[in-house]
């Protein structure tokens, strides 16, 4: 038997056989959500709905959400006991929009990239992710968090046989004990680097802006450096200052692959 709490009654002077019908009271309250009467739906709402009433929960969530009040809003949607697909990804999308202003303007990068990272979490499997890795992408790259970011962005674009062959670049590095140096300058030389391609580590130890340069070379036809500045070297490379008395005047590298789309990274041999 339905409860008479959950109905509304309203006058109706052209029935002649009655002066009032009823009406459920969630319809009136979705029409003024939907009619942007926020602050009447929410009178409406405290009036007439319990607060341990899954629909009191969800209004007020809807209504923070639409309102740019995020925080509050999680906070109603947390309170919901059903956690259905439907109320998950609306919990993830207000996440979503809620990061999107905490990384800019509010440039607070932590806190944007533990809201992504939450709304991923609960976003149900049968929905696109590309957005959220993307902003993902874009906080993790403001953190200076390059490697992760790189991998964001992979998973944005759906390019998962790259970010396959990006994880094995990124744990080849980390693991490896095979000697490795990053070729600069590339781009000045026109040269395009292809996997496996042999060259040569020339030293030019009277190059008049680094004593320590060790130039690259294919094929006798100079293609860039071996990386010796702050601003084209990376981590577990070495550069040329500190190669130059290892090596020989006849010492070679195989170029492996370009890393980070920047990096040139060869294995001394």
């Amino acid at each position: 038997m339905d409860n008479e709490k959950d109905y509304l009654y309203i006058d109706s002077s052209k029935d002649s056989h009655q002066t009032k019908f009823k009406v459920s009271k969630t319809p009136r309250i979705e029409y003024l959500i939907n009619e942007g009467n926020y602050s009447e739906a929410l009178s409406l709402i405290d009036k007439n709905l319990k607060k341990n009433d899954d629909k009191y929960s969800y209004f007020k969530a809807v209504i923070y959400d639409r309102q740019k009040e995020y925080e509050k809003s999680i906070e109603f949607f947390n309170k919901i006991p059903n956690q259905t697909g439907e109320i998950k990804l609306l919990k993830a999308n207000t996440l979503y929009k809620w990061a999107k202003i905490t990384f800019f303007p509010a440039l607070e990068y932590e806190k944007a990239l533990a809201l992504t990272d939450n709304a991923l979490e609960i976003l149900p499997e049968n929905e696109d992710p590309c957005e959220f890795y993307f902003l993902k992408a874009e906080i993790l790259e403001a953190l200076n968090e390059l490697v992760e970011s790189k991998k964001a962005y992979l998973m944005a674009y759906k390019e998962f046989d790259k970010l396959d062959e990006f994880e094995k670049q990124v744990e080849y590095i980390e693991n490896t004990d095979d000697t490795l140096i990053n070729i600069s300058g590339g781009y000045y030389y026109n040269f395009t680097p292809i996997n496996g391609q042999i060259v040569d580590l020339i030293r030019e130890p009277e190059n008049e802006h680094d004593s320590d340069a060790i130039a690259v070379y294919l094929d006798k036809e100079k293609i860039g450096y071996v990386a010796n500045s702050e601003y084209t070297l990376m981590e577990k490379v070495k550069s040329a200052s500190k190669l130059k008395n290892i090596i020989s005047d006849n010492t070679k590298a195989e170029i492996l692959f370009v890393y980070l789309d920047e990096y040139t990274i060869a294995k001394v041999l």
